[in-house]
């Protein structure tokens, strides 16, 4: 006859609760990294999207004529910079490249902070 060990501090519902505690955590954990691992692949798979978008979107702007065709000559410019960036990074990259901006410039940084912060809020309270 086997016996089980007995924790003389801790009753039988207490390890059940304890173990119901750790399995929930775990389980919490488990979903949590589904979720990045998706938002992950779906921003991954959106790259190439938005570049092609930028793409576009600059080769109408050198379309242009006259002095607006000179500021959209400089704006197309940067939206095809942009989405050879998007095409040559993946998600994991942008994040590093972002930290590091933040690192050289926490002051510009913080202040973009709050203002997107303060443009999502509004955005989500309509």
């Amino acid at each position: 006859m086997s016996q089980v060990p007995y924790d003389e501090g801790m009753g039988s519902s207490e390890r059940t609760e304890s173990e119901r505690s750790a399995s929930l955590g775990s389980k919490i954990k488990d979903k949590a990294s589904q979720f990045g691992s998706t938002v992950s692949s779906t921003v991954d798979r959106q790259r190439e999207n938005a570049a092609k978008g930028l793409d576009r979107a600059a080769s109408s702007l050198h379309d242009g004529v006259g002095s607006a065709a000179k500021v959209g000559h400089n704006v197309a410019d940067g939206m095809v910079s942009t989405a050879d960036y998007l095409r040559n990074h993946s998600f994991g990259d942008m994040g590093g490249d972002v930290m590091e901006l933040c690192r050289r410039h926490p002051m510009q940084a913080m202040a973009s902070a709050a203002i997107l912060g303060f443009v999502l809020g509004r955005a989500i309270r309509r």
